[in-house]
């Protein structure tokens, strides 16, 4: 993707709008980089000055414990930004991130953004109401973690999955075992709930890709919310 289609995609999905002005700051604050499979992009407690938004690839974004234990926060897709906690911290990553494929990210420098910000109040309400959208979505992951039951939480998931193409067919970005560690389960029981699933004809698994049958479609009716 062209730079100019990046940054015009970065401030509809993160200010919801795009406007010239807008196109000339993050323009003129950002840089395009390309990072192959496998590379860190940055770890947990570095400092750091970037908002990150990926253009094209795949990323994971998580933690670790002294043993190594990993906790997987989120997988990101194309379209996505991430790192936008430095928007209030403006200091130190608070996770891990790598990229699980050749991947190519819009870096917008934070404390340029803050200096501007600073000097513009209509920029400032923009991004107020950019970041409250984003600690909405946040609550409601962790309410989801902390209700939801594990068929629940993949049923959302599945559905998040879908909302960009709406094809009935999504990918798992990542290995089974790693979306276990999404949800907050284990590989065994994660195992046992994709064959539940298909044995209520909710949806067919063919290695990453799961079809949504007719079946799911009706729940998800049925549960969506008034």
């Amino acid at each position: 993707m062209e730079r100019n289609k990046a940054i015009e995609l970065f401030l509809k999905r993160f200010f919801g709008r795009t406007s010239e002005d807008l196109y000339a700051l993050i323009d003129d604050i950002s840089v395009m980089q390309k990072r192959n499979k496998k590379e860190v992009l940055f770890l947990e407690g570095e400092e750091g000055n970037a908002l990150h938004f990926l253009v094209c690839g795949r990323v994971k974004l998580y933690r670790a414990n002294e043993e190594g234990k990993e906790a997987v926060i989120r997988f990101v897709q194309p379209g996505d930004f991430f790192a936008e906690i430095l928007l209030e911290l403006r200091n130190r990553y608070p996770v891990n991130a790598v990229a699980l494929e050749d991947s190519t990210l819009l870096l917008i420098d934070v404390h340029r953004l803050f200096a501007k910000v600073q000097q513009t109040p209509g920029l400032a309400m923009a991004l107020i109401g950019a970041l409250s959208q984003r600690i909405s979505y946040l609550l409601g992951r962790v309410e989801q973690l902390a209700i939801a039951d594990v068929r629940e939480r993949f049923v959302r998931y599945l559905r998040l999955l879908d909302q960009t193409h709406r094809t009935g067919v999504v990918f798992l970005p990542a290995p089974k075992r790693e979306i276990a560690l999404l949800l907050g389960t284990t590989p065994e029981t994660f195992s046992r709930l994709l064959k539940k699933l298909s044995g209520e004809d909710l949806i067919r698994v063919s290695g990453k890709n799961i079809q949504l049958l007719p079946n799911f479609r009706r729940l998800e009716d049925d549960t969506a919310p008034a």
